[in-house]
């Protein structure tokens, strides 16, 4: 199971600013909302400058690789955010904010086949590999559920995850990082899908990325957050160390069974989806009284 290790001596004296990267291109409001909840407080980053100014950036891509790219490099971000990581500099990226952490992704090409002047279009460069979609002739495209991990690496993220099976996290996408042996020191989890195996999250030094949505992944996704960013916050982040892994254990997907699913009105007029007396769906921001800022997207 995941422990603390050893050396682990936290040293926490004030809360950190988490500065998220949010390009616009989707609602991040779920990742916002499990970031606050775990008592820290948020800037949102509007120029390159701000990026090496940060004491930990979270990167919640959501879209498309080539809107995500796009958007990185028409800001300068992609540059600001290349040197940041080089620096070995506190990170989480989710999700497309993983996958842009890889050389490329054949998501350009498909999107644009047919027309032969597009060519793949390049992501941060971080971590060797290259990002390709799921064979449709062997599973359902997207991966979309619950799933479980393995974990490849012992890390301080991982503090609050109770074991390495069993708790699982929260997928939907149709591209994955296959694991090779240029990016297998990069592997924090590995997830099966299908038959297929993939990277489900990364870590080297300071540099954490997921695939799955911690932010959707109730309990043990708010629990991985909160020990990411308290790692960062007592400079343990970095204190990881391999585990052995059986290639023979896999995961699968799991059926969640939501109990009372219902639809009511809320105070504005706006029809919400409501799953049971555990969830509360309004938004606790006080400029969100209207229209469907009024209803959480969980």
């Amino acid at each position: 199971s995941y422990k603390l290790l050893p050396d682990h001596k936290p040293t926490m004296t004030k809360k950190l600013t988490v500065s998220l990267l949010d390009y616009g291109a989707g609602n991040v409001r779920s990742v916002r909302n499990a970031i606050t909840s775990s008592g820290y407080s948020i800037i949102d980053i509007t120029s390159p400058s701000q990026i090496d100014e940060a004491d930990v950036i979270i990167f919640p891509g959501v879209g498309s690789y080539e809107s995500a790219m796009t958007v990185l490099q028409t800001t300068g971000y992609d540059n600001a955010l290349r040197a940041y990581l080089a620096a070995d500099r506190p990170y989480l990226g989710i999700c497309l904010g993983m996958q842009t952490l890889f050389e490329s992704s054949t998501e350009y090409r498909d999107e644009h086949s047919g027309n032969t002047s597009k060519t793949e279009l390049p992501g941060l460069g971080v971590i060797p590999g290259h990002v390709i979609k799921f064979d449709e002739t062997q599973r359902s495209v997207p991966h979309i559920g619950w799933n479980g991990t393995i974990a490849h690496q012992n890390s301080p993220a991982m503090r609050y995850i109770k074991d390495n099976h069993g708790d699982e996290v929260y997928f939907v996408h149709s591209y994955y990082a296959p694991i090779t042996d240029n990016n297998s020191k990069w592997v924090l989890t590995r997830t099966t899908y299908e038959g297929q195996e993939y990277i489900s999250s990364v870590q080297k030094g300071n540099v954490c990325a997921t695939q799955f949505h911690p932010e959707k992944s109730g309990k043990t996704g708010l629990n991985f957050l909160k020990g990411f960013l308290e790692s960062v916050e007592d400079g343990t982040l970095s204190n990881t160390a391999p585990i052995a892994v059986n290639p023979n254990d896999h995961t699968e997907l799991v059926k969640r069974v939501v109990v009372a699913l219902d639809v009511r009105s809320n105070d504005h007029g706006d029809l919400v989806v409501t799953k049971g007396d555990q969830y509360d769906v309004r938004e606790k921001d006080d400029d969100a009284v209207t229209g469907r800022g009024g209803g959480r997207n969980l």
